[in-house]
């Protein structure tokens, strides 16, 4: 039976205390560091998601000791059923942007091969540090911006998890974003070409299209009939455990909205 995740936000902490939703999981990112967990924790079980938004596969040596230390700390406290954390950029260093959250100048662009050996290299390590909790990797979305080269290529990613031997959160609107602004003429096209028999958990929001860039963004806005379609088919392409609503900042109605969308979609 697939289960329900929502991610941490105003609204469904309001509902939880209410005990007026229902769902299984709360995914939870490690930068909120143990309060954030512990409240997540006196109301469901947890989902743990990266390590510190200065963590990054691609990076010579991204194991900063603190980081770690915080990281395993809220691990243990956790008890999660897997770990998550993206695949990895593609650009030493790289930062966020207001428009496509990650960019960086031509001159921290990293070749394919360092980013290849770098993402395997460390995701390996990442794995070992997890003592037996399966760590699962994320896929990214595609903007021109130096930090999404090679990545957002589902030939890659594939060889990606396959090198490193771990299973996939698939982002369904990362997929989206990559396959519009990539040019795929059909997001399920996309799909298919990345290893969704490796798919243990998926994130669901909407995505935003942008007229005057010709690109989607991921805004992470709450999810319509559309997208529904697309988790619908995607669950029946995947072995998935668990849906995790990742809108930010919904209000109370849309929230419950999407979980019973959700429902639906799982239901069928």
């Amino acid at each position: 039976m697939i289960k329900i995740g929502a991610t941490t936000t105003p609204a469904l902490f309001s509902l939880l205390a209410k005990n007026a939703i229902e769902v299984d999981f709360i995914k939870v990112d490690a930068d909120g560091g143990m309060p954030l967990l512990e409240r997540a924790l006196a109301y469901r079980p947890v989902l743990l998601h990266d390590i510190s938004s200065r963590f990054w596969l691609n990076y010579a040596d991204p194991f900063d000791p603190a980081s770690m230390e915080q990281a395993w700390a809220l691990l243990e406290a956790a008890q999660c059923p897997w770990f998550s954390t993206g695949i990895g950029a593609s650009a030493e260093p790289q930062g966020h942007t207001t428009e496509f959250w990650r960019g960086a100048p031509d001159s921290a662009l990293q070749s394919r091969e360092t980013v290849m050996t770098h993402i395997i290299r460390n995701g390996q390590r990442l794995q070992a540090w997890l003592d037996g909790v399966p760590l699962l990797l994320e896929n990214y979305n595609y903007h021109p911006t130096n930090a999404y080269e090679y990545v957002c290529d589902p030939v890659i990613f594939s060889e990606l998890i396959e090198a490193i031997g771990c299973e996939v959160l698939l982002d369904l609107a990362h997929a989206r974003i990559s396959a519009h602004n990539l040019g795929w003429p059909d997001p399920r096209l996309y799909l298919q070409a990345l290893p969704l028999d490796k798919v243990r958990e998926i994130h669901i929001n909407r995505p935003q299209y942008d007229p005057t860039r010709g690109q989607m963004l991921d805004r992470h806005l709450p999810i319509q009939m559309d997208d529904l379609e697309l988790l619908r088919w995607t669950l029946n392409h995947t072995p998935v455990q668990v849906v995790t609503l990742e809108s930010e900042a919904p209000d109370e109605a849309a929230l419950l909205n999407e979980v019973a969308l959700v429902r639906l979609a799982v239901a069928a």
